[in-house]
């Protein structure tokens, strides 16, 4: 014993003890290293697994969802063809001759879709093989369409039941074999996925225990480092435990989450497929003897009106019309329920806060064995928009852009309408040409943009001095020509004159500046000076040109009298 009380009998073993820690605590550090590597080549593993699970998944969907795709088509195309030789109607015929080779072309995309998807051999020899099948009946089918639409319906029957029916079974079948070899790989692919994350759990498992038992060696030989570090041991089990259950939480957010995506691309399919029916317009449907009128939501909303509180019914689509527009649609509609079969209108509808819009009606008129009209089918678009831009490209292509006056175009068919009405009335008109005195030295010495404003003034000045009949048209840069109907006789046109020299007395003022502009007006009158547009307007001209050279009149009336 030391003078301390304590035992010095082992004196060697004090010695031994730090280098067998150290070994102890190097092997613990290795034990460690090898448990975090197990965790880390573990979670890197199932990141791996659940990566290839959602890439093996989207394309297994992708493959099944092109191949299903082709065999809605051949049965869509083999319909096609039935509808072909079931109808009489040409129309039809064709609109089923061109929906036949629409399918024909999305048949062919679809196909192309799975044959880039595939990489296995028995899949492309299966492919192959529909291509075969697919080259064959195809030309069957367009030979008898074309022999049912040039006359040879009875002939092509026989084909169709003989050869192009058992071709589309025996296509469908390749499609399903197709099908099954696309599911049986899928299976074996998760099948092998699923062995890999059990040979993964095996590995985790058996390097666990090897770790609990060197852990548990360790322990033996220094327990109290041990119960120090259980405290840390215990929860990085908890830890891994944590890992593992989000994991296995991770796995089943995967599954809902293809099934949930799943069941949005079929939503998204079946409303696809309605927006394509619909074609965003609205549908009808007439059932003439019953009198019973069905309409879309879409119907509604184009006549302002709302499904839950307003019924369909003719009266009512009738009070919608325009009030200008109701004799003409119910001529139109009965000459088609008469002796047509379609028809198509266009007209106004008076929505219930006031406003306008154009739609544009198209009716199909079925009829019985006795020919009378049973049913029509139609539909409404609003066709507004067009209506606007109509008549905002005819506005912009009659009127001067700078005054908005009608150009020389539109005063064509204006003078042409009232020599007409003048004729068929008995009365005179007289046509004015008008030229600007001072113009140009305004518009070279304060620029094209003083001069605008000018013209600006000079049409407004025109306007507002004639009355609300007639007509003022801008025909070039600075001349100007009036048409003044039912005119009582030079007197009156002399006092026109007068009227709007008056009215040019006052300048304008461009930018703080007062300048004058003058007018040399020269008229003619029908049916005076002539009677044919030409002549007037040449006239016209001709007396605005002996105004302009001096005669100090104020309006000069031709002399062809």
């Amino acid at each position: 014993m030391d003078p301390a009380g304590r035992d010095v009998s082992r004196g060697s073993a004090p010695g031994r003890v730090p280098g067998r820690t150290s070994h102890l605590t190097g092997a613990f550090l290795l034990v460690l290293l090898l448990v975090a590597a197990v965790a880390v080549a573990s979670w890197l593993r199932v990141q791996q697994l659940q990566q290839e699970v959602q890439s093996l998944t989207a394309e297994y969907v992708q493959r099944v969802d092109s191949v299903h795709r082709m065999r809605a088509l051949v049965r869509e195309r083999t319909l096609r063809a039935t509808l072909v030789l079931s109808t009489d109607d040409p129309a039809m015929q064709d609109q089923y001759r061109q929906e036949f080779r629409d399918l024909a072309r999305r048949f062919i995309e679809a196909r192309d879709e799975v044959d880039r998807a595939i990489d296995d051999p028995r899949h492309a020899r299966l492919l192959a093989e529909l291509r075969e099948m697919t080259a064959v009946g195809a030309p069957l089918m367009s030979e008898m369409i074309d022999l049912a639409l040039a006359g040879g319906r009875q002939e092509a029957l026989p084909t169709l039941y003989s050869r192009i029916m058992p071709a589309q079974e025996r296509t469908l079948e390749q499609i399903e074999r197709l099908l099954a070899a696309l599911e049986q790989q899928n299976a074996a692919d998760i099948r092998a996925m699923v062995r890999q994350h059990e040979d993964t759990q095996q590995v985790m498992v058996m390097a666990s225990g090897v770790a609990m038992l060197l852990i548990a060696g360790i322990g033996f030989q220094v327990r109290r480092r041990i119960r120090q570090d259980h405290s840390a041991l215990q929860e990085e089990l908890v830890q891994r435990r944590r890992a593992e259950a989000r994991l296995r939480e991770t796995q089943a957010g995967l599954e809902a989450a293809v099934a949930r995506r799943t069941a949005e691309l079929e939503d998204a399919s079946a409303r696809l497929e309605e927006a394509q029916r619909i074609a965003g317009v609205g549908y009808w449907d007439w059932g003439i003897r019953g009198e019973q009128l069905n309409w879309s939501t879409n119907v509604f909303e184009l006549f302002g009106l709302d499904p839950e509180r307003d019924t369909a019914g003719f009266e009512a689509y009738m009070h919608a019309i325009h009030p200008e527009d109701r004799a003409r649609v119910r001529q139109g509609i009965n000459a088609a329920l008469a002796e047509g079969s379609h028809y198509h209108l266009e007209h106004r509808v008076v929505l219930p806060d006031g406003g306008l819009r154009h739609v544009r009606v198209e009716g199909e008129i079925s009829r019985d064995a006795d020919g009378r009209p049973q049913r029509v089918l139609g539909m409404v678009r609003d066709i507004t928009r067009d209506k606007q831009s109509e008549q905002r490209l005819w506005h912009q292509a009659h009127h001067d852009s700078l005054t908005g006056l009608p150009n020389r175009s539109l005063l064509q068919e204006h003078l042409r309408q009232a020599l007409s009405r003048a004729r068929r009335n008995g009365t005179r008109l007289a046509l004015l040409v008008c030229d600007l005195d001072g113009f140009k030295p305004v518009n070279d010495r304060l620029g094209h943009d003083a001069g605008d404003v000018v013209l600006v003034t000079v049409a407004a000045r025109l306007r507002s001095g004639l009355r609300e009949s007639d007509v003022v048209a801008r025909v070039g840069g600075d001349e100007f020509v009036l048409l003044l109907e039912a005119v009582g006789g030079p007197e009156d046109v002399r006092a026109v004159g007068r009227k709007l020299h008056q009215r040019f007395a006052e300048p304008v003022e461009i930018n703080q500046e007062a300048v004058r502009v003058g007018l040399s007006l020269g008229a003619a009158i029908y049916p005076d000076d002539g009677e044919r547009a030409e002549e007037l307007l040449q006239q016209a001209d001709h007396a605005m040109y002996v105004a302009k050279n001096g005669s100090g009149q104020e309006l000069v009336l031709s002399d062809q009298r």
